[in-house]
């Protein structure tokens, strides 16, 4: 086999590898019938199903609901307000254990969505923050790079846990967890239990993107060695 011809087979394996259904932006569906809005901040919306059951869900700004036969947007929503639709998001929605409204200490460090707080046990804790969410500090609204080290928030910290874990076996029974009316600002903990797997390696479109990387190095490097010797 010449360079040539191992260029072109490499090629192809790297289309097909990009263009498989793991790379692509994948879609999931969940059908609400009826529930009710707990929480909403952003572009996140934590929702009461008619089971009892408690979702938190990533809303696209494309979506839309019906509440009392009216199309709403997420920004619309309110917690109380009874929806039904059809939630597209890329990601599955994820099982609501326990909500905690609590005073959680002092802004460490904000890194992209995510605020790292010191709790008063000196623990420091990462939580997401939603986008477009808001955070009242001191009555007044701030972004979450305007907040500083030694900021105290008051928090509503939402956790939740993957449908993997929601699902397993062995994690135990779901429960309706109390849903307090929120208190500061929303928080998600999305902490990675141990019998998920890891949120990197786990997810078969990373496995896959990196397959198509080192192929495309390969490539590059037999490309290369092809022009050094013309």
């Amino acid at each position: 086999m010449n360079h040539r011809q191992a260029v072109r087979i490499l090629a192809a394996m790297l289309l097909c590898i990009l263009s498989a259904p793991g790379v692509r932006a994948q879609h999931v569906e969940t059908r609400v019938e009826n529930g009710e809005v707990v929480y909403v901040e952003g572009n996140d919306l934590v929702v009461k199903l008619t089971d009892g059951a408690v979702k938190q869900f990533e809303i696209p700004d494309g979506n839309r609901f019906t509440v009392d036969g009216k199309d709403v947007s997420v920004r619309e929503l309110k917690p109380g307000m009874k929806l039904t639709a059809t939630i597209t998001t890329a990601v599955a929605p994820r099982w609501v254990d326990t909500v905690e409204v609590t005073e959680i200490g002092t802004v460490w460090k904000a890194v992209g969505n995510n605020l790292i707080i010191k709790t008063p046990e000196g623990e420091n804790k990462m939580y997401r923050v939603p986008s477009g969410g808001k955070i009242t500090l001191g009555g007044q609204e701030r972004t979450l790079d305007q907040l500083h080290e030694g900021d105290k928030l008051t928090a509503t910290i939402v956790r939740t846990r993957s449908p993997l874990t929601a699902g397993n076996a062995a994690a135990p029974v779901l429960k309706a967890p109390p849903t307090p009316a929120q208190v500061g600002v929303l928080l998600i903990d999305e902490a990675t239990k141990p019998d998920e797997p890891s949120g990197m390696w786990g997810t078969p479109a990373i496995i896959v993107a990196i397959i198509a990387i080192l192929l495309l190095a390969v490539l590059i490097l037999l490309i290369f060695r092809r022009k050094r010797k013309a």
